[in-house]
């Protein structure tokens, strides 16, 4: 190969796709405005959600209060959006939507006798209703602020500790950091959005510097360039997987600015805090690579056996389907990068990136992971070569599909069309 007549035919594929417009949006424009704008939409809409929620009034009917615990009446009485009702009906009321929710107080069996007295609460409410559901969490703060303020009142007559009183009680510890958990979070979002872009920013570009030539009818000129087909092949290849690259290091630049701001306003008190580690991003950048090498090489393929850009659209679009489709398996949070899911191509790199942006290596898994994918992308440029060694399919004269065009010529290869080597 001519390296100088590489790097000015990829000068040249680079500064064409600049001038692209449908290049420029899908492989630049998208990956930075598309977290920004998603998470804009989402906080506009759950803020508008929110409102209309505080603004809703929630009927609720008390039965067989104690009298004992009138205050507890009193404290539902002075929250906001709660209007106490009566009903001979209750119960159909609830399912009618005219009222939201029935608090019904039974005594508590068996149990030691209190100055104020032992009640429980049962709730009866429809969750199928979001009116009904929001009575249900507004009473429950009320009740659970009553409760606590109840039993420390009781355990003060007593003499005892609130603790003492309750008995056998759970408590939670969440060991975990803000910043731990923000880069959990991180790692079951970015690796599929990352795998997702790479797609994105390769199709435009694999399709544009194939079909899309052949439309404009500089295909056959640049074929029959001063240079051999191998440089001309190697540069267009450099192009899309320099494109789809630089759309998934964007879609990462943008996603990691969002979630810190946009997100971390949506948690509201969590104090999540969502930042990568910088040992990480060598990482996830190494996979952003191997990943798009891959995806520019088999759509590179397939794009270039279209006469023209819609048909090419047609061509790559299942291969879109089947790159993406292997990511199901890293749904659960519970799925580990073993030795075995690293000989899964795209699986194993998007398992690559999670590890990575939590802070962990399983080195041999990732030399695994790299193997197999620089396999895989030579296998894909090989057949590459192979096929543009053919007349019929350079002068765009071959009738046929990529499927039909392997079992031909390359399976059988008994000399169709003419192998010719430049």
């Amino acid at each position: 190969m001519n390296w100088k007549d590489i790097r000015t035919l990829y000068v040249r594929e680079v500064r064409s796709a600049l001038r692209e417009r449908g290049i420029v949006v899908n492989s630049i424009i998208i990956p930075i405005v598309l977290y920004p704008l998603l998470m804009w939409l989402i906080f506009t809409g759950l803020t508008y959600v929110s409102g209309q929620t505080a603004g809703l009034t929630s009927y609720v009917m008390l039965r067989n209060l104690p009298e004992a615990h009138l205050a507890l009446q009193r404290a539902i009485e002075a929250e906001p959006g709660i209007d106490l009702e009566d009903s001979a009906t209750p119960e159909a009321d609830i399912r009618n939507g005219e009222l939201d929710l029935i608090i019904d107080f039974v005594q508590v069996q068996d149990a030691p006798a209190l100055a104020e007295g032992n009640v429980g609460a049962r709730v009866t409410y429809d969750a199928s209703r979001d009116r009904s559901a929001t009575a249900r969490a507004r009473v429950k703060r009320v009740i659970d602020r009553y409760r606590d303020q109840f039993i420390e009142r009781e355990a003060g007559k007593l003499g005892i500790s609130k603790t003492q009183l309750q008995g056998f009680r759970v408590d939670e510890m969440n060991v975990s950091t803000n910043s731990e958990m923000g880069r959990f979070v991180l790692a079951l979002l970015l690796p599929v959005m990352m795998v997702v872009m790479l797609a994105m920013g390769a199709i435009y570009p694999a399709i544009d510097a194939t079909a899309g030539e052949r439309e404009t009818g500089t295909w056959e000129t640049m074929m029959t360039a001063a240079t051999s087909r191998a440089n001309i092949l190697a540069a267009k290849y450099l192009y899309v997987a320099t494109m789809s690259f630089v759309a998934g290091c964007l879609n990462v630049t943008a996603m990691m600015f969002t979630m810190r701001s946009n997100l971390t306003t949506l948690g509201g008190a969590s104090g999540l805090t969502f930042s990568v580690q910088l040992e990480s991003i060598p990482v996830i950048f190494l996979g952003a690579a191997l990943l798009a090498l891959f995806v520019s090489a088999g759509m590179l393929i397939l794009a270039s056996f279209a006469r023209t850009f819609r048909e090419g659209q047609s061509l790559v679009s299942p291969f879109m389907i089947v790159f993406i489709l292997p990511l199901m398996f890293i749904q659960s949070p519970s799925q580990e990068y073993t030795s075995k899911v690293a000989f899964i191509p795209i699986v194993n790199v998007a398992m690559m990136f999670r590890q990575a942006i939590v802070g962990r290596y399983e080195w041999t898994p990732i030399a695994i992971t790299i193997a197999v994918e620089l396999v895989c992308v030579i296998a894909a440029l090989k057949l590459a070569a192979t096929i543009v060694e053919y007349e019929d399919f350079i002068t765009g004269s071959y009738n046929g599909t990529f499927l039909k065009f392997v079992r031909q010529r390359i399976l059988r290869r008994d000399g169709q069309g003419g192998a010719v080597a430049s």
